[in-house]
């Protein structure tokens, strides 16, 4: 981690509040970030919280935790599109949160009870 200047030094000790070793505190600071970029499902529980970060993708998440559901009846539900509903489902989708059982003709959505509640801190 690097500081660019000595006001930025002066200020970090200031705002920690640090006894001892600034380059020491500053390891420490990057050590820690490091373990937390390094775990295996980083990536995926950034795309997890990028999914439910859209808000008509988290009305469509918990409208499919209540009932299971097609496109078309998602499209009559909620006041967007058959194709910007589509794209909605896709992203949910790809992040792992929902899966999409054929029923005939149509497919319907539905929450994926497979996933675990491991994205929360």
């Amino acid at each position: 981690m690097d500081l660019k200047n000595k006001k930025e030094i002066e200020s970090l000790f200031k705002c920690c509040g640090i006894d001892g070793d600034i380059y020491e505190y500053l390891e420490d600071l990057k050590r820690i970030k490091d373990e937390i970029l390094s775990k295996r499902d980083f990536n995926e529980t950034v795309n997890y919280f990028n999914a439910l970060g859209n808000s008509a993708r988290y009305l469509i998440y918990n409208l499919l935790g209540k009932k299971e559901m097609c496109v078309c009846e998602l499209t009559a539900t909620i006041n967007l599109s058959q194709s910007t509903i589509s794209h909605h489902i896709h992203k949910l989708k790809q992040a792992g949160l929902i899966i999409g059982v054929q029923k005939g003709k149509f497919t319907y959505y539905q929450i994926d009870k497979n996933i675990e509640k491991k994205y929360l801190i």
